[in-house]
């Protein structure tokens, strides 16, 4: 596993110069005809309509409940969000696309990792408000919310978060199912080194989240780009990118763990193997690295990612021999 720990030379498929290859690739892989008729062809109306023609999948039984990763809240008020040091009111609908705040900040804003913090359940009515409101305000394909980091952070929360509470009523699950679909749609059409892995998860989860043949398919889309996404070379891009990288990666891999525990057979024993052989040697390493610009010279988006002795204690709770 050396490879996890040389990130001082990142892979040649993942450099600035072959950004435009890779961005090719992806997309003639994963890209379907609807995201080309819908975006190229200028109907844009008639393609967002889609995804609420077809029925909503059903719910799959879980085998127990989602244990969450220590992480502090970012809720300090009904309608108050602190990111980043930065405390904001989101006082009515304008507030969610509200460009001064910041794209960092925003992208925090819609991406609801406060469902799955310290202390949610105190603040479960706040919850459920919130993602009424953001369903209300968010109308689908328009805003940062519908933008690939919050878009496939958000699908995780709120399935993790109706897996231990049942948070999401029938108009939230359509929702939900909604949201998948554009970010299968739009698979492969935006890309940066951190994609890959979140929207491969995001279709994990919601293909286990949710029963039946598109559930299914999924499913099946989120492993391959998970595999293609964990592979030597993209890891040792993604972790010179510095320290916050690796820890969404450690995450990462223990969520599909964990998802692997609540519905057996998820991933397959290989593919639960492999996930465990990557997931130790990241919780092993040590120091912080100050994080670097996006591969193509883009500033990243960040999240407010847990600390690494809390992912360490969930990696244990998981049945991991993972460093104390």
């Amino acid at each position: 596993m050396s490879y996890l720990t040389d990130s001082s030379k990142l892979s040649g498929f993942w450099n600035a110069r072959s950004q435009g290859l890779h961005r090719f690739w992806w997309g003639l892989r994963y890209a379907q005809p609807m995201t080309l008729l819908g975006t190229h062809l200028g109907r844009k109306d008639e393609y967002l309509a889609w995804f609420n023609t077809v029925e909503t999948p059903v719910l799959r039984h879980p085998a127990s409940r989602w244990s969450f990763c220590q992480r502090p809240p970012s809720m300090v008020g009904a309608q108050a969000f602190h990111f980043f040091g930065v405390e904001r009111v989101l006082s009515d609908n304008r507030g969610w696309h509200w460009r001064p705040w910041g794209e960092n900040w925003l992208h925090n804003l819609h991406a609801f990792d406060d469902l799955v913090a310290d202390g949610a359940d105190g603040r479960f009515e706040w919850h459920e408000k919130l993602v009424t409101n953001w369903i209300v305000a968010n109308a689908p394909g328009k805003g940062v919310g519908w933008r690939p980091p919050s878009l496939s952070r958000r699908i995780v929360n709120w399935v993790k978060w109706d897996l231990d509470k049942h948070g999401l009523n029938e108009v939230g699950r359509r929702n939900l199912v909604v949201q998948v679909r554009f970010l299968r749609q739009r698979l492969g059409v935006s890309m940066t080194a951190a994609y890959p892995t979140k929207a491969g998860k995001a279709l994990l989860f919601a293909g286990a989240f949710f029963d039946g043949a598109e559930a299914a398919a999924w499913r099946k889309t989120g492993l391959s780009v998970l595999r293609t996404a964990l592979k030597p070379s993209y890891m040792r891009a993604r972790l010179g990118g510095g320290d916050g990288y690796r820890i969404a990666i450690i995450e990462d891999l223990l969520d599909v763990i964990q998802l692997d525990k609540i519905y057996p057979g998820t991933l397959g024993r290989d593919e639960l193997a492999r996930s465990q052989d990557l997931v130790l040697p990241l919780l092993a390493m040590e120091g912080e690295r100050r994080a670097a610009p996006g591969l193509d010279g883009t500033e990243p988006v960040f999240f407010a990612e847990p600390k690494v002795h809390a992912l360490r204690q969930y990696a244990q709770r998981l049945g991991l021999n993972a460093p104390a």
